[in-house]
């Protein structure tokens, strides 16, 4: 074969910086096509696993409910008449309620462990050498557990930003306000049970989920970003005696508020200190829910205000209405 003939053939069996470059950008803007739905169907299956750990938690009150006859309290407080800030250290055990369902989530150990460190459950969780001072927490306060860890959440099993105890993602729906019953399911020292719920069971929000990553995206929060922080499956810190209106217990350590006003709506706050008290997550458009029936419901962030205020509510006797 001609030599010309040879050059000519590989000239056309080779391609051209054009085409490379071609061949480059379709190869882009597939992936561009791709990524979304890739990201979407980890997102989802995030969702399910959190789904899963709710309806769990769900099965695990439910089951605390027919062996005690009540829902667990929001925190245990062995005395609660003593709730100014500089005799919290008064507040013996200071257990949530996600503590004492350990038993109902296969884990035994972990709650006796507890058992034992506290001497029985007679020391708070933050005072092992029952001195007062709560700077010797418990061992099992650091143990980090995935039944309490929302999948879409970015911060580990440990809560970094509350002492590095483990964290939850989930808190008990204590009402829409602060007070010691806004009306809720469980709260500090709350025996409820099913039938204070008067509602109706599927009518009511039993627990709502935390988020635990730090909002940069928007200025939802009182004008500035939404500082999420998650919260503790242990129980409720002692704070510093310094504290002036509080009870001198992070009761958003361990329960969650909603539906009172602009202050407490999903995932945004009127106020920049709304972020620990709201339910949040990093699931788009709202966050998921367990009802007092055991049912997950997912609850959209453009939910009327009114409808959240009922669903928080176990006894105004109002209709919940669609949401």
């Amino acid at each position: 074969m001609p030599v010309r003939s040879l050059r000519a053939l590989a000239r056309k069996s080779g391609f051209t910086l054009v085409e490379l470059l071609v061949v480059i950008a379709i190869i882009g803007v597939l992936i561009a096509l791709l990524l979304p739905a890739v990201q979407q169907a980890r997102e989802a299956a995030r969702r399910i696993t959190c789904s899963n750990n709710m309806k769990q938690i769900g099965l695990a009150l439910h089951n605390y409910h027919d062996t005690f006859k009540v829902f667990p309290p929001g925190y245990v407080d062995s005395n609660p008449v003593f709730n100014s800030a500089i005799d919290s250290v008064s507040n013996r055990n200071g257990l949530a309620w996600s503590a004492l369902i350990l038993p109902f989530i296969e884990q035994n150990a972990l709650h006796d462990q507890i058992g034992t460190q506290t001497n029985g459950f007679g020391y708070h969780w933050q005072d092992k050498n029952n001195d007062d001072t709560m700077n010797d927490p418990i061992d099992a306060a650091t143990v980090g557990l995935e039944a309490y860890s929302c999948p879409s959440d970015t911060m580990p099993l440990l809560n970094s930003r509350r002492g590095n105890f483990g964290k939850s993602n989930y808190k008990a729906n204590a009402g829409n306000n602060a007070a010691r019953d806004g009306k809720g399911v469980m709260f500090e020292a709350s025996k409820l049970g099913i039938r204070d719920v008067t509602d109706g069971t599927s009518n009511t929000m039993m627990v709502g989920e935390a988020c635990a990553t730090p909002d940069s995206g928007t200025l939802n929060c009182g004008g500035s970003f939404c500082n999420f922080s998650g919260g503790l499956w242990i129980g409720a810190r002692i704070g510093p005696s310094t504290q002036s209106w509080h009870t001198g217990v992070y009761t958003y350590d361990v329960l969650c508020f909603g539906g009172s006003g602009a202050n407490m709506l999903i995932n945004r706050s009127g106020a920049n200190w709304g972020a620990d008290w709201i339910s949040s997550s990093t699931h788009p458009g709202g966050i998921m829910s367990v009802q007092c029936d055991g049912a997950v419901r997912f609850i959209p962030e453009t939910i009327d205000l009114t409808i959240y205020r009922r669903l928080r509510d176990r006894s105004d006797g109002e209709v919940l209405g669609q949401f």
